[in-house]
């Protein structure tokens, strides 16, 4: 069905977790390294991703330790896109929602208006910041526009002109 491990979607991956393989950052593919480390964490180094991890032969530890690491960077992210989304939505007079990360089967994200919350799904930190922007200022006029209508789109056209080519590269 995908003839290389690039094309097919991150949530199909079956990712075993050892070096050499590719894994995805803020759009960019980088070379998984194991390390054997008393401290775990990952560290960006190039296109390098450098996984420190206790028990090398553990698959669950290697992928628990990334998977804290991806989640800590999307809240930092997501936090800061977020905010610029607030900032672009000025007019709309949009406060900061509750702000949540999951892991989401078929969506980006989702906003309840009525919770004053935004869920945004932990794989989009895998693809390009300019995507991240557009996901959150999508999710922040569901506030003032509920449905995707005219309305809606009139709006994030104006507050975003090229949303377009930044969802086709979702």
């Amino acid at each position: 069905m995908f003839g290389s491990l690039d094309t097919v979607p991150e949530l199909l991956k079956n990712y075993q977790y050892k070096t050499g393989e590719k894994h995805k950052f803020l759009g960019d593919y980088y070379r998984l390294m194991i390390e054997e480390s008393a401290t775990t964490g990952v560290i960006i180094n190039n296109y390098n991703m450098v996984l420190n991890v206790q028990d090398v032969s553990s698959l669950s530890h290697k992928e628990f330790v990334l998977d804290m690491w991806y989640r800590e960077q999307a809240r930092e992210v997501f936090v800061e896109a977020m905010a610029a989304a607030i900032v672009k939505a000025a007019p709309y007079q949009i406060r900061f929602p509750d702000l949540k990360i999951y892991r989401l089967d078929n969506r980006w994200g989702a906003c309840s208006p009525k919770s004053q919350r935004v869920i945004l799904n932990l794989e989009l930190i895998k693809t390009p910041k300019e995507c991240i922007e557009y996901i959150a200022l999508h999710e922040m006029l569901h506030f003032r526009f509920p449905n995707h209508n005219l309305s809606f789109y009139g709006a994030l056209g104006t507050l975003m002109s090229d949303w377009k080519e930044r969802e086709d590269m979702l």
